[in-house]
């Protein structure tokens, strides 16, 4: 399977909790580039402890990129919430008054309605989610993380097409650099033997332009090259096909190995056509560097 980094999913469930109470939960993820698994969560309170958990599926699903997750709750009876009235600030609230009273000799009585009145009288906490609760939420979070996978491979398939495109481009571009290359070859010694000839007809003159043959012949030869780059090619085709799902990380190499053998033709060859061809492969190798970017 081919698949890129970038996808989406969302859902939408109803879910009944303690005394038939009923939540709204939503569920999105959205992935994107990244040369390693990163996550942000964002998590209602009860879910915290459950993050871990989380974090740890969504990396066996998702492999590699930064996976934003949001998880909302539209609450019924405020099912997750309970008030919990802080009884320190309230006895603190008490003395307080009580010492005034006396300091100040004032008289009259402390009711409910005044205390309600001072703040941080109640503070609100999360109540704790049952396992099955919580083993459900987890399910629900894995069927989203299914749908980004699917969005993933669907754009994996558009990636892969262009890839092959690209690579059918570079094998042409290669060949034609090959026999290039080979004409070029048999016409530099096709002058060295007319060159020999002469010298062996007792011309000592030709030995000059001999060695320059011989030493252009040397630094042309880029057959070397030609051999790495057809096999690299081989090799990034076979990763294509392969069914292992992580291939971002091992087209990337590849392709800076190809990118290393065309520049090194380029260099090494001066021959018009040869140096048109090698640039032509470089620009397709740059084209699919910028797309391995984005593949798992």
């Amino acid at each position: 399977m081919f698949l890129s980094m970038t996808g989406f999913g969302f859902k939408t469930v109803t879910l009944t909790i303690e005394k038939g109470a009923k939540i709204s939960l939503t569920v999105e993820i959205k992935a994107i580039n990244s040369r390693f698994f990163e996550s942000v969560c964002r998590l209602p309170s009860f879910l915290h402890s459950s993050e871990i958990k989380i974090n740890r599926s969504l990396k066996e699903k998702l492999l590699r990129g930064r996976i934003y997750l949001a998880v909302n709750i539209v609450e019924e009876d405020s099912a997750f919430e309970k008030i919990i009235p802080s009884l320190r600030i309230v006895e603190g609230y008490i003395k307080a008054i009580d010492k005034i009273k006396n300091r100040f000799k004032i008289s009259g009585k402390l009711t409910v309605s005044d205390i309600l009145s001072l703040p941080n009288v109640f503070v609100s906490g999360s109540k704790q989610i049952d396992s099955k609760l919580e083993n459900s939420i987890l399910k629900i979070i894995d069927q989203v993380a299914d749908l980004v996978v699917k969005s993933r491979a669907t754009e994996g398939k558009s990636l892969c097409k262009d890839f092959e495109k690209r690579f059918l481009i570079c094998s042409q571009k290669i060949s034609q650099i090959k026999n290039l290359f080979s004409k070029l070859m048999k016409e530099k010694k096709d002058e060295i033997k007319k060159f020999l000839a002469i010298q062996e007809n007792g011309n000592e003159e030709v030995k000059l332009k001999l060695d320059e043959l011989y030493s252009t012949i040397n630094k042309i030869d880029v057959h070397e090259e030609i051999v790495r780059f057809d096999s690299h090619i081989k090799n990034v085709k076979n990763v294509i096909k392969d069914k292992n799902i992580e291939k971002g990380k091992r087209i990337d190499f590849m392709l800076q190995e190809l990118m290393r053998e065309s520049n090194t033709i380029l260099a090494k060859c001066s021959h018009f056509q040869i140096s048109s061809l090698a640039v032509d492969i470089k620009v397709e190798l740059e084209k699919s560097r910028e797309q391995a970017q984005n593949i798992v």
